[in-house]
C-alpha cells in the first residue's frame, strides 16, 4: 500500500437495472464531485468520459489537495437492460404481479422475515399499487359518471399516478430479479458478467494502491457471480489492496429464493472468500435490504470481513432537506452516489477519490459517535 500522498486507486463501477448508461453516471459523478470539492475545500478534477473497449467507459478523477487519483471504469450492461426494458404498461403490470407471486411462493420466510419492514413494504408495494390504485380510481369515477368513462379515465389516471410514484421502476426491478433467479434473463448476461470478472482480474496485478469494485442497487446482486469468479481465479483470497463496496444492495432477495440453487452456490463461494466488503444501506431506502448480512442465507461460517453499515444520512445532510427528500424513494435510492453538506468518512467521493484506503475510511466512520 502506497503513501497517502500520491495514492492511486482503480475503480470498477457496476450500476443497477437502469437503461441509462455511462453518460448519465459520468455526468452525475462530475456534478456531485464539484459539490464535494466545494464542501470539502479540496480541488477535485474529473476528466471527460472515453470508451474503454466496446462495452465499457472510463474517466479519471484527481483530488489535487489530497494528492490522490482514481481511474474509473464503468462496466456496461445497459445494452442488455435496454433489450429487456418493457415499455408496454399492461405487460409490466401483469409481469409484476406474476413475479411478486413467484417470489412469495419460493421465498425462505425464515430469512425474509428478518428483512427491514421498509424493504418488504417497498417490495410488495408496486404489484399492490397497480391493482389497488386502478380499482379505487375506477370505482370512484364510476359513482360519478358511469362505468365506460370510469374505465377510460380511471386507467389513464392510474398510469399517471403509478408513473409519478416511480412504481414502474420497482416493477421492472421485481420482474428482472424473478427472471434472474429462474435463469430466464438474456443469455448474454452470464457471459457479460464473466467478461467483467476478467477485466477486474487483469488490473489486480497492476501497480495500484487500491482496487475497488463498487456496485449500486441491482449491481450488488450481479456482483456476486463476478466475485465468485474472482475468488476462484485467486485461490479464494483477494489481494489485500482489494475491496468490495455495495451501495443500496438487495443480495438477500435472491439468496432467500429456495429455487435459486445456482445463485445460492455463488453466494456460498463468495462467503468462503477472504476480502474486505463494505455493504452500505439505509433503512430509509426501501429499495435495498439494509443492515443485514448479505450472505445471511449461507449456513456455513463466513470469511469475508463484512461491514454492514448505514450511511447515517441525517447526520451528514441538511436535516430538513433530507426529510423532504425521503418522500421521493427513487431519489433516496441514488443518494449513495451523492455528496452531502457535511463530509462523512464514507462519503462516496472521499471513498473513490480521496487518499485514504477503504479499511481506514471504515475505521474512521466507526470511531465517530452515531
Amino acid at each position: 500500500m502506497g503513501d497517502l500522498n500520491g495514492f492511486r486507486r482503480k475503480i470498477f463501477y457496476l450500476g443497477g437495472y437502469d437503461p441509462r448508461g455511462a453518460r448519465f453516471y459520468h455526468q452525475l459523478y462530475a456534478e456531485q464531485a464539484a459539490l464535494y470539492a466545494e464542501r470539502s475545500g479540496h480541488e477535485v478534477v474529473v476528466s471527460d468520459r472515453r470508451r474503454a473497449g466496446p462495452l465499457n467507459s472510463r474517466w479519471t478523477v484527481e483530488d489535487k489537495t489530497a494528492g490522490s487519483s482514481a481511474d474509473m471504469t464503468f462496466l456496461g450492461w445497459d445494452d442488455i437492460i435496454r433489450r429487456t426494458w418493457d415499455h408496454n404498461p399492461l405487460r409490466l403490470l401483469w409481469g409484476a404481479i406474476a413475479s411478486t407471486l413467484s417470489f412469495t411462493a419460493r421465498m425462505d420466510w425464515s430469512i425474509t422475515r428478518t428483512f427491514p419492514p421498509g424493504s418488504l413494504i417497498a417490495f410488495y408495494y408496486p404489484a399492490t399499487s397497480v391493482v389497488v390504485i386502478p380499482l379505487l380510481l375506477i370505482g370512484l369515477i364510476w359513482l360519478l359518471v358511469g362505468i365506460i368513462p370510469a374505465l377510460v379515465i380511471g386507467l389513464a389516471l392510474s398510469f399517471f399516478v403509478i408513473h409519478r410514484l416511480k412504481s414502474f421502476w420497482l416493477l421492472r426491478f421485481v420482474i428482472f430479479n424473478d427472471r434472474y433467479a429462474r435463469r430466464t434473463t438474456d443469455p448474454a448476461l452470464d457471459d457479460r458478467l464473466e467478461e467483467m470478472a476478467q477485466t477486474i482480474q487483469a488490473e489486480l496485478s497492476q501497480d495500484w494502491d487500491e482496487v475497488l469494485f463498487v456496485t449500486h442497487s441491482n449491481g450488488g446482486i450481479l456482483a456476486m457471480p463476478i466475485m465468485a469468479s474472482l475468488l476462484e481465479k485467486n485461490g479464494g483470497v483477494m489481494p489485500a489492496s482489494f475491496g468490495l463496496l455495495t451501495l443500496g444492495s438487495s443480495v438477500p432477495l435472491l439468496g432467500c429464493r429456495r429455487d435459486a440453487a445456482r445463485y445460492e452456490t455463488v453466494l456460498s463461494t463468495v462467503s468462503r472468500g477472504d476480502f474486505l466488503w463494505l455493504d452500505l444501506g439505509s433503512l430509509t431506502d426501501g429499495a435495498c435490504i439494509a443492515l443485514l448480512d448479505p450472505c445471511v442465507s449461507v449456513k456455513e461460517a463466513h470469511r469475508p470481513t463484512i461491514h454492514s453499515l448505514s450511511p447515517r444520512w441525517f447526520k451528514y445532510a441538511d436535516t430538513e432537506a433530507h426529510r423532504l427528500r425521503r418522500r421521493n424513494k427513487y431519489e433516496t435510492h441514488f443518494d449513495y452516489l451523492r455528496s452531502f453538506p457535511r463530509i462523512s468518512p464514507l462519503d462516496y467521493f472521499r471513498l473513490t477519490s480521496g487518499g485514504m484506503p477503504l479499511a481506514a475510511s471504515i475505521a474512521a466512520f466507526e470511531r465517530e459517535p452515531a
